[in-house]
């Protein structure tokens, strides 16, 4: 066999289970533990005939696209480095403190009560002690509590009973804990601000870009927008007097009337130097279904908007602007980092009751949030007064979430070269499909994930 001078040849190496996608003239490689490269046309038409230079050697080696003795235990190291999070314990914990809300978004996915409806749909204090027992009985060293509603201000006592109790269980087990809640600003003071931040809580608003966007797509009888911003300034300026180093973050709903704003919805973020936006399609379930002729868009409408607007960023990037598009941050730290970030979309299995436990106002315990939206006994897993965290974790159901949505099982996903970063959820497609088994390719969701992996790999990868 000719060889080639200054060209190493493959005898010593095996070539190992590798994903490859072409971008023009380079070559995109990724392999199953989760790390890439990218190899010039030359370079991979070489290493196509089992021929690379030094250069390209330790690319390869570093990706584990080949093996030998010097990487292999490296490669087995990051493999289960990755895994480690699947098998841990669920993390994410989210209470539904309350059904009840005072607003009507048009896009609400939960299926809220009004506010003035009674106590039934609030969270009583000896539900939620049940449900802060279970959630520390994870095996999980690291866990979050989400305050979620309707709007959880509204039961504010039993809001400050969780906050508390965990604090107690926190020591009680000498595990790390974290609570988040998402408040639309509406009923906040003074004093619930001051106690928040006293208990370490990290408050979430939500924001859908200026007024204009944000009260259309949020019906409330008051200015919220207003609200929400005022609100966003009192948070920081008192964790600046207080010289923590935290700021609020915001989420972003995107409705069809939003895709006429991207530069705006933007630059609302900037102006609050709220460093990271999330540009989230928008997901039909609860009254959302009701309102989804008016308020939704075809998935070529929102990948135009998405490219737009990541576009946009990445231009005020240059500027000095600090500004980030979540999904691309996630993606980026997903392909360069030698491990698993835990963003329950983007897992295989997904995050379905092994990452994230939903526990809804009654203590029906359901596998992820968008379950407890669905409220389909196919995703309850148990009640926290009746059921330990293993009932939940053992229930055949939940075996069934994760066979679902393991990617492996798909052709189409063991050849896909994003595959080590990518997830499917069963739940959403057994709301939009009927089943909880649909191959990807047949999904918007899957167009949308591969559409934005591609952005993410020639701007930052393609080098």
């Amino acid at each position: 066999m000719k060889v080639y001078k200054q060209f190493l040849y493959m005898k010593n190496y095996i070539v190992a289970k590798h994903s490859v996608k072409q971008f023009n003239d380079k070559y995109f490689l990724t392999t199953d533990m989760g790390r890439s490269c990218t190899l010039t046309e030359k370079e991979y038409n070489f290493f196509r005939k089992e021929y690379f230079n030094k250069e390209t050697e330790k690319k390869l080696l570093y990706a584990g696209v080949i093996l030998s003795n010097t990487n292999i235990q490296e490669c087995i190291d990051v493999t289960n480095k990755r895994e480690d999070v699947i098998f841990a314990g669920t993390s994410l914990h989210i209470i539904v403190v309350t059904l009840r809300c005072n607003m009507s978004c048009k896009y609400c996915q939960v299926g809220r009560q009004y506010y003035d409806k009674g106590s039934e749909y609030d969270m009583s204090i000896e539900t939620a002690r049940y449900t802060v027992d279970r959630i520390f009985e994870t095996p999980n060293d690291d866990i979050i509590i989400e305050l979620q509603g309707g709007e959880p201000t509204l039961n504010w006592d039993t809001l400050k009973f969780i906050v508390e109790y965990s604090k107690k269980k926190k020591e009680e087990t000498g595990k790390n804990s974290e609570i988040t809640m998402v408040t639309n600003m509406s009923t906040m003071t003074e004093e619930r601000m001051n106690y928040l931040i006293d208990c370490n809580v990290d408050v979430c608003t939500s924001l859908d870009g200026p007024a204009i966007v944000h009260n259309f797509n949020r019906k409330y009888n008051k200015d919220n927008h207003s609200e929400v911003i005022k609100w966003i300034h009192k948070f920081n300026e008192e964790y600046k007097t207080r010289e923590m180093d935290t700021r609020m973050s915001a989420l972003v709903t995107l409705t069809r009337e939003s895709l006429k704003y991207p530069k705006e919805i933007i630059q609302q973020y900037i102006d609050l130097n709220i460093e990271v936006i999330h540009l989230r399609r928008l997901t039909k379930l609860g009254f959302a279904k009701i309102m989804w002729d008016k308020i939704s868009y075809t998935t070529e409408e929102y990948l135009k908007f998405w490219l737009d607007a990541v576009e946009y960023i990445y231009k005020l990037q240059q500027e000095g602007k600090y500004i980030n598009e979540r999904m691309v941050l996630m993606m980026e730290e997903k392909i360069r980092e030698d491990k698993d970030i835990n963003y329950f979309d983007l897992r295989n299995p997904c995050g379905a009751g092994i990452g994230q436990l939903a526990y809804n106002y009654d203590g029906n315990v359901y596998s992820c949030d968008e379950a407890r939206m669905i409220k389909k006994d196919i995703f309850k897993l148990g009640n926290v007064k009746t059921n330990k965290y293993m009932d939940f974790i053992k229930n055949k159901k939940c075996a069934a979430l994760v066979q679902a949505s393991t990617l492996n099982q798909f052709k189409c996903c063991n050849e896909c070269v994003y595959s080590p970063y990518c997830g499917i959820c069963p739940v959403l497609n057994y709301e939009y499909d009927g089943k909880l088994t649909v191959i990807p390719t047949e999904t918007d969701m899957c167009k949308i994930q591969k559409t934005q992996f591609d952005w993410v790999v020639k701007r930052y990868f393609l080098i």
